[in-house]
């Protein structure tokens, strides 16, 4: 019975840190590029929270040449991107 009480406290000890390191990871990845406004760190949660909020938007964004970053956003996973749909009967 302890083992199964340390094991959820393990657990969820464990999703907390997930969920604090995520901002952090992307921080010290996001500083080393030029392109990056690290003025501060709340941009990284400000990223993280319009990705789950409006994860369409994505599928909008555009590079200066015209090409689209996520592509496979709004396409049928099997169908448009990979092309391994099975045909039908």
């Amino acid at each position: 019975m302890e083992t199964y009480i340390l094991l959820g406290i393990v657990g969820i000890l464990s999703f907390i840190l997930g969920i604090l390191a995520c901002p952090i990871v992307i921080f010290l990845r996001a500083r080393n590029d030029d392109a990056w406004d690290d003025s501060n760190m709340t941009n990284i949660i400000r990223l993280v929270a319009h990705i789950a909020t409006h994860p369409s938007d994505f599928g909008l964004m555009k590079y200066d040449d015209g090409t689209y970053p996520f592509w496979y956003i709004n396409k049928d996973e099997f169908r448009g991107v990979v092309k391994t749909r099975p045909k039908g009967k």
